[in-house]
């Protein structure tokens, strides 16, 4: 893996920065990590249809895991850098609901950056333990 470089943090800091500054995307992550209760998709679905708060809350949080998927899988962002930032991004309790929309929709490739991204995490955490 090679050393996170200058425009790498550059481009971390201007994601971070468009996500600081967009109320929905603040509104996504708090509404993610405070008021998605589910244990599965079809309990997601019954309690957020399409349409609904917390399924816009998801679809807003999970296009920025997209769009982080796209630049590290295409090696555009140092992936240490994102993975020492945003961990798996959520990727453990969205998963099971992505794979539903995606199976929903049709469209197998929904997510799909996220999902690669998410799944090169664990093997990251393996080779860089906690530091504290």
């Amino acid at each position: 893996m090679s050393q996170p470089t200058k425009a790498d943090a550059e481009l971390l800091l201007q994601i971070f920065a468009i996500a600081r500054n967009d109320d929905e995307a603040i509104e996504a992550s708090w509404w993610i990590y405070e008021k998605l209760n589910v244990d599965n998709y079809d309990e997601f679905k019954s309690k957020h249809p399409l349409g609904s708060e917390g399924d816009r809350m998801v679809r807003i949080y999970a296009t920025y895991g997209e769009l982080t998927g796209v630049l590290v899988n295409k090696g555009l962002l140092n992936e240490d850098l994102a993975f020492d930032w945003l961990g798996d991004f959520a990727w453990g309790r969205l998963g099971p609901i992505l794979h539903g929309m995606r199976k929903d929709a049709k469209m197998p490739r929904l997510f799909e950056n996220y999902e690669v991204f998410a799944q090169k995490y664990p093997k990251w955490a393996e080779k860089n333990p906690p530091k504290v």
